[in-house]
């Protein structure tokens, strides 16, 4: 095994997993997706984030130089995932907040804006998980595509 390369990829792993453990537990991402996200697409991205990971290192370790098409394929996926649920978003936006809305009535107002709080919410996290686990899986390809031959 090529520790430089082992060790590279491991840096990367350790900081990802703290950063995940301390942004989804200590600073309350996890409830803000749950609450902000109706789709799940955030959770699903950082699911093939980790799957991904766990297939890299897997190849890292055991020498594997070839197929790593299918992880390209997830870090573009994840990237496109973001922008699905970013179009759910404004369609949401579009089609729901503004039907049967009475400008006169208060509460009818807050409901709109609740809605599309909620939807723009939607849009603008999904994009945000899918831009990092794409940037993530890319720098975790790159170190597992770069030579073994020491510089």
């Amino acid at each position: 095994m090529n520790t430089i390369k082992f060790w590279k990829f491991w840096s990367i792993e350790v900081v990802m997993f703290v950063s995940l453990y301390v942004g989804l537990v200590h600073l309350g991402a996890w409830d803000f997706i749950l609450a902000n996200d109706f789709t799940y697409i955030s959770l699903i991205n950082l699911v093939i984030l980790v799957l991904s990971s766990l297939m890299v290192g897997y190849q890292v370790i055991k020498k594997v130089k070839k197929g790593t098409e299918l992880q390209w394929y997830m870090a573009d996926t994840v990237l496109s995932l973001g922008m699905v649920g970013t179009l759910f978003g404004f369609l949401m936006v579009l089609y729901s907040t503004f039907q049967g809305i009475d400008v006169t009535d208060s509460d009818s107002m807050k409901r709109a804006i609740e809605t599309l709080a909620t939807s723009m919410g939607t849009a603008l996290l999904t994009s945000l998980v899918g831009l990092i686990s794409s940037i993530i899986m890319k720098l975790q390809l790159i170190v597992l595509e770069t030579s073994d031959e020491k510089v």
